[in-house]
C-alpha cells in the first residue's frame, strides 16, 4: 500500500492483495463446529490464487497514531479480484471504517470504531477473503472467523482511563505512573444478503483490561485484556467463547 497526502489530513493510496493457497485439507468432521451463522458458507472455494488491486482514501486528524486522545479516522477502501491480474476469483470489496476518539476529562480517552464490509461477486468469494469476526483486534472474546460471510457490520466502544498523568510529582501518582485500566464492548453481524441485516442478531462481547505505559511521549502501551462472548452458542450449544490477550499497542 501506498499512500499520498494530498490535503491536511487527507491521503490517496493505491494497494494491492496477492494470496495463493493450496494443499487444503478438510478437518474431520467431529472437531468442526459449524454455528447458525457459518452454514451459508460451507461451499465457499478455498484453493487457488487470489489477486485484487484498489485505492484506499484516508482522512486521519488523530493527535497520536499509536495511542490518541482526540482525533478522527475516517477509511474507505475499494479492491477488485479479476482474471485478468491471474486471480482464479472475480469479486469487488468495499470497506468503509470510522473512529472517533474523545478526550472525556484529563487524560481519559473514550474510543469508538464501527465498519462495513461488503463483498460482490456473481461467481464465490474465497473463504479467506470473506468477512471475519473475532481476534486480538477486532471483537475481542470471539475466535477470529467463528463467523464469517460476504458482508458485516460491527461497532466497538473502549473506554481507557490511564492512571498515570503527564509531568505528575506527586508520591502517589509515581507508584501508579505506569499504570491504566480498559473497558469495553463490541458487536458485530455477518449475512449473506443485505436483507438479512437484523440488529437484535448482532454478536455480541463485553472486557476488560489492564494497560502498562512503555513510553509516556509516545503513549505506547502493553495491552493485557479479557474478554467474553455474549453469544450462548458461540463455542458449541450452550457454551460462550472467551479469550485472554497480550499485546503491545491498543485495539484500534
Amino acid at each position: 500500500m501506498v499512500l499520498r497526502k494530498i490535503r491536511p489530513n487527507l491521503y490517496f493510496g493505491l494497494q494491492s492483495d496477492l494470496e495463493y493457497l493450496f494443499n487444503y485439507r478438510v478437518i474431520p468432521e467431529q472437531y468442526t463446529f459449524i454455528s447458525p451463522d457459518s452454514s451459508l458458507i460451507n461451499d465457499a472455494p478455498v484453493e487457488g490464487l487470489r489477486s485484487g488491486v484498489g485505492f484506499q482514501l484516508l482522512y486521519d486528524n488523530r493527535n497520536n497514531m499509536i495511542n490518541p486522545i482526540r482525533g478522527t479516522m475516517l477509511e474507505f477502501n475499494s479492491r477488485y479480484y479479476g482474471k485478468w491480474m491471474g486471480s482464479d476469483y472475480t469479486f469487488s470489496v468495499y470497506s468503509l471504517e470510522f473512529r472517533q476518539y474523545i478526550n472525556t476529562w484529563s487524560n481519559h480517552t473514550l474510543a469508538l470504531r464501527g465498519l462495513a464490509s461488503l463483498e460482490y461477486s456473481k461467481e464465490g468469494v474465497p473463504i479467506r477473503a470473506l468477512s471475519r469476526v473475532g481476534g486480538h483486534k477486532f471483537i475481542r472474546g470471539y475466535f477470529k472467523g467463528t463467523y464469517q460471510d460476504r458482508h458485516m457490520m460491527a461497532f466497538e466502544a473502549e473506554y481507557r482511563l490511564p492512571f498515570w498523568k503527564e509531568d505528575q510529582k506527586s508520591k502517589l501518582w509515581q507508584v501508579w505512573k505506569r499504570i491504566g485500566v480498559v473497558g469495553f464492548v463490541g458487536g458485530a453481524e455477518v449475512f449473506h444478503e443485505a436483507r438479512q441485516i437484523q440488529l437484535s442478531e448482532f454478536n455480541l462481547a463485553a472486557g476488560g483490561g489492564l494497560r502498562i505505559l512503555l513510553n509516556p511521549k509516545s503513549r505506547s502501551n502493553i495491552r493485557i485484556d479479557y474478554a467474553i462472548a455474549l453469544r450462548n452458542d458461540s463455542d458449541g450449544p450452550g457454551k460462550r467463547q472467551r479469550g485472554f490477550y497480550f499485546f503491545l499497542g491498543e485495539a484500534f
